[in-house]
């Protein structure tokens, strides 16, 4: 439970300022060290039990009064066991949970009716808005659950699942995804309407008989407040996955919801984007019969709680014990952060996965359900931010433990990752699930922008063939070309993803594109595109930041530059080009930080945001601290946590960069780096793609011998290498 008025760090809102303040004194370059195993308590484990699928239905409301008794003043109490569709032998309920309408901040714990009150908590809010969660709320003998409130709130429980006590078995089994998989992202086209259903479609690998999914739902952008609600078959039921407060907000919850056929609906009352992940399934039928995958419901036991041995800090990782079977299950909460940002849960002495278990863009306060493979050094938890954080355990799966591969010590930097590349794949939006795509634009040493010459001769030292070709376009010139093309898809290589910086005329103003002088460029455009038969990145007049005249009626404020990317995009899209992906692609710099929240055209608008640092005058220290260098006299936290902030959930790319061989001391240090410990400290960056290049400065990396060499090795690391684009869309 959250005890705001002990909590180590002052309790207080985020505001713009005071998370950007904060974030820039923060040190940045610093390795992921995770530090000792924190807690040892003992729970009471039950009996192993199997997952049972039931119709979601809606158990409490207490707006309505529905389903419960009131023990005291903060207690509730609610039989499950043998209402709705639960058998009445079941000992433990997955659940989503909802808080609304808090006048102060507090917490919700669930616990076996008649136990006594743990330490622990399973949803944190705020006042103003509704805070939603998943959990597993193991039950009493009399099949009841007891509801601590800490503060005066309405609270919502809608059942998703039963687990009954079972031996071996086939059906009922959780089986983890070794990486979550994307199955549903509708930024790759129209937002969801109001009161519109989805049918999603878990990943193939997935058994067809499977009964339920563990999935993380987030939503961006909604059109009004509201909520999202999972189900399979019939009518949209009364409960709900996720809510959210505003038109501007970005939430995300987990928990268990029924799976039919690899598919599931999921009904959207405001409409908005919408994203499900899914974290790993409950096993069916055709299943082998054995006692892997079996819950273990427990009584909630605090595991980690940094109030009391120190706020891990930014970068920085802590481990703590989650004794029990190979998965554990639980609540993680973000307290009093020091900046917005995320952290991830994962198995101690693994490489840590690209994924996020808490997102916060807001608040001090926030718990999502968090399920994390375990070793025998337990479990660790990465924040990208200084924050305190608590979790709760409240069972456990009997997987096998996952196998260590980094040496155990209690206070240590991550070990590299190694190269992956079975279970990788791409989504369509073309972002990488294991490693970082490495790409370049490759004009000649002659200046002819003969890119295939060019290509040779940057392969001739990189010895690496490019996962991204980068190529520069303007008006109506058709493209991809016959020459891009095969550039990209040359035989017995792998296929590059080509990618397009288009300025769509340049006889108009920005205002004047929005409002439609350049809509027969575009429509050009639309055919050439639509033609290609696979995916590209496209960006809609790169670096603005530099041509914006701010003087009203200038044509090229911000605001001008906004309205012509949106118009630009929904041409093509009402055109019908479905194989572009949207990267929004500035410079990055501090400088420009006054532009930056109006140049953003909007998140149903951008898929990737991009931008182009260089490395010159020895500003930067090597590649780590190009990716977030920040600037606290002009409020700016670094682009990587200014694109997080802006746009959580969003895949960051660096779509030109290089090191300056002339103003430079030492080039070679500064690209001499392990890639992994860039993608393991942030994890949003999905693409670098090098500018081979002289322009201001020279970053060719056949004009420096050492320079290339150097260039060679951070090539071919395995961050970089981990997968092709050959399965992309």
């Amino acid at each position: 439970m959250v005890h705001f008025a002990t909590s180590r760090l002052t309790s207080r809102r985020l505001s713009r300022c005071g998370w950007l303040c904060a974030l820039a004194l923060v040190v940045s370059a610093v390795l992921v060290a995770t530090q000792s195993i924190e807690d040892t308590a003992i729970a009471t484990d039950g009996a192993p039990t199997k997952y049972v699928a039931v119709q979601p239905f809606r158990l409490i409301d207490t707006r309505s009064g529905i389903g419960v008794q009131q023990v005291d003043a903060k207690t509730w109490r609610v039989t499950v066991a043998g209402v709705g569709g639960v058998p009445a032998g079941a000992s433990a309920v997955s659940v989503s949970m909802v808080a609304v309408g808090a006048a102060a901040p507090g917490y919700l714990l669930t616990y076996p009716s008649g136990a006594p009150l743990p330490d622990a908590s399973n949803l944190n809010y705020e006042p103003g808005k509704p805070y939603s969660s998943g959990a597993i709320i193991p039950l009493s003998a009399g099949g009841q659950f007891d509801v601590y409130v800490h503060t005066p709130v309405q609270f919502i429980v809608d059942v998703t699942g039963a687990f009954v006590p079972s031996g071996a078995t086939s059906a009922g089994r959780f089986v983890p995804l070794d990486s979550s998989a994307r199955a549903f992202d509708s930024r790759a086209g129209r937002p969801m309407a109001a009161g519109a259903v989805s049918t999603v479609a878990v990943p193939s690998n997935i058994p067809s008989d499977a009964t339920a999914a563990l999935i993380t739902i987030t939503s961006t952008n909604p059109n009004s407040p509201g909520f999202y609600t999972a189900f399979v078959g019939g009518a949209v039921p009364n409960t709900s996955a996720l809510n959210v407060a505003s038109s501007n907000s970005a939430r995300a919850t987990t928990a268990i919801w029924p799976v039919s056929n690899r598919s599931m609906n999921v009904y959207s009352s405001a409409g908005g984007h919408l994203i499900v992940d899914v974290i790993g399934y409950f096993t069916g039928a055709s299943a082998p019969a054995n006692s892997d995958g079996l819950f273990v419901p427990m009584t909630p036991v605090r595991r980690l709680d940094t109030r009391q041995s120190g706020a891990i800090g930014a970068n920085q990782s802590r481990s703590f014990s989650a004794p029990g079977g190979g998965v554990a299950i639980g609540s993680l909460t973000m307290v009093n952060p020091l900046a917005a940002g995320f952290a991830t849960a994962w198995a101690n002495g693994t490489p840590m996965p690209p994924t996020s278990s808490i997102n916060l863009t807001d608040g001090y306060v926030i718990a999502n359900l968090a399920v994390t493979r375990v070793t025998a050094a337990g479990a660790a938890v990465f924040s990208s931010t200084t924050s305190h954080y608590l979790f709760d355990q409240f069972g456990y799966f009997t997987n096998a433990a996952a196998k260590e591969t980094v040496p155990l010590s209690p206070d240590r930097p991550l070990a590299p990752s190694a190269p992956v590349s079975s279970g990788c794949s791409v989504s369509v939006l073309l972002v990488p699930s294991c490693g970082i795509w490495f790409g370049a634009s490759t004009p000649p040493r002659d200046g002819t922008y003969d890119y295939q010459r060019g290509l040779a001769e940057y392969e001739g030292v990189a010895q690496n063939t490019p996962d991204i070709l980068h190529f520069y376009k303007t008006g109506a010139v058709r493209f991809p070309t016959s020459a891009e093309v095969a550039m990209a898809q040359r035989p017995g290589l792998q296929r590059s993803l080509l990618f397009y910086n288009w300025k769509p005329s340049s006889r108009y103003t920005w205002r004047q594109t929005a409002d439609g002088a350049a809509d027969a460029e575009i429509a050009t455009i639309a055919a050439s595109i639509k033609a290609y038969p696979n995916k590209l990145f496209l960006t809609i007049y790169h670096e603005p930041e530099d041509n914006v005249i701010p003087t009203a009626g200038s044509g090229m404020t911000a605001q001008d530059y906004a309205a012509m990317y949106r118009r630009v995009v929904t041409k093509l899209r009402e055109a019908g080009v479905t194989n572009a992906v949207y990267v929004w692609n500035t410079m990055g710099f501090s400088g420009w930080r006054q532009y930056y929240d109006a140049l953003y055209p909007g998140d149903a608008f951008v898929d990737w945001l991009a931008y182009d640092p260089y490395m010159r005058n020895d500003v930067y220290t090597d590649l780590f601290d190009l990716v977030n260098r920040g600037r606290p006299d002009l409020n700016w936290p670094g682009y990587y946590s200014w694109a997080t902030a802006k746009a959580p959930g969003k895949p960051i790319m660096f779509a030109e960069w290089g090191a300056d061989l002339t103003t430079n001391a030492n080039p070679v240090s500064k690209i001499s780096i392990d890639s992994a410990t860039i993608a393991r400290a942030y994890p949003m960056l999905k693409a670098i793609v090098y500018w081979n290049e002289e322009g201001i400065g020279n970053y060719r990396i056949d004009d420096n011998t050492d320079y290339g060499n150097a260039f060679r090795r951070l090539a071919a690391q395995p961050t970089f290498n981990a997968m092709t684009p050959n399965g992309a869309p």
